[in-house]
């Protein structure tokens, strides 16, 4: 039981690291590739590699494929909604700030979960709601002062898009989690989403010449394939709050990453633009996530 738990908080704790770097990576990607073409990269390289991996190991992936469930390829279609929207919020702001925000995403699963599922809402948990709306509200006004209101306005709708269409994912993964395989559903997933943002591609950033593009590209492909999968893992060895509680902690790599970049690495980033009151109102606002999403 104890090797279970390490083992599970091993990969939580993994999962947590990849998407702590990844706004960060992607910041970088977008100066010389568009939004489109990067989330579709990272779902075609995701999905060719696992196909590759479960064929390797004689587990049939294309059988899911052939006999698709429903709900896994609106999952697919969501999961793709949800990394374009947050690479948006990326795009139009900064990595910490798109690391923040999706924190609502954990939020909107926990209030679905009593919705649609009957779970039980905790009075500490709605202490926690409360603590973490302050916190979004201090980062907020602290963020629109740095960025203007129109601006900031613009990338919290993304994240929020994003968030929603995450909580959405998660859902139609927890009805489907009991009949499949987990990676033979983030195969469909990810072949259902590089299939969905093809029309988002902008075929011509592929003609880059530059060696280190296309290192970074890669790495955001594996980062995709190594979360999910570290995720799934980690699904199966420790409790659910448990795990949501390690990997909510994922913005503060994100936050001191940040901190560090700039000074080893001048000008491969902006350096971040949050106030006091801002980082102030990103602790508020994801120790409240954590109590929201800690049941037990």
């Amino acid at each position: 039981m104890k090797t279970d738990t390490i083992r599970g908080l091993s990969y939580a704790a993994i999962t947590a690291l990849l998407w702590g770097v990844l706004p960060i990576l992607m910041k970088v990607a977008l100066e010389e590739f568009s939004g489109g073409s990067i989330v579709w990269f990272r779902f075609t390289f995701a999905f060719a590699v696992l196909f590759l991996i479960l064929k390797f190991q004689k587990k049939e992936p294309e059988s899911i494929i052939l006999s698709p469930p429903g709900f896994g390829i609106l999952a697919g279609i969501f999961l793709a909604g949800n990394y374009y929207y947050f690479l948006k919020g990326v795009e139009t702001s900064s990595p910490s700030n798109a690391g923040i925000l999706i924190q609502i995403a954990p939020v909107l699963l926990v209030i679905l979960g009593v919705v649609l599922f009957k779970e039980r809402f905790k009075w500490n948990q709605g202490v926690g709601l409360a603590i973490a709306v302050f916190g979004f509200v201090l980062f907020y006004r602290d963020q629109s002062r740095q960025w203007g209101s129109e601006v900031y306005t613009e990338t919290s709708g993304y994240m929020l898009a994003a968030a929603v269409l995450w909580t959405g994912y998660m859902v139609f993964q927890k009805k489907l989690a009991a009949a499949h395989k987990a990676q033979h559903l983030n195969l469909l997933v990810y072949g259902t989403a590089a299939l969905v943002l093809i029309p988002a591609v902008t075929w011509t950033d592929f003609n880059n010449p530059h060696f280190g593009s296309w290192v970074l590209m890669v790495f955001l492909g594996v980062n995709t394939l190594l979360a999910y999968g570290c995720l799934a893992e980690a699904v199966n060895s420790i409790p659910l709050w448990l795990l949501s509680v390690v990997i909510t902690l994922n913005p503060f790599i994100t936050l001191v990453v940040m901190h560090i970049l700039p000074l080893l690495a001048p000008g491969w980033v902006t350096p971040e633009t949050i106030g006091f009151w801002g980082y102030i109102g990103a602790c508020t606002a994801v120790l409240g996530v954590v109590m929201v999403i800690r049941k037990d």
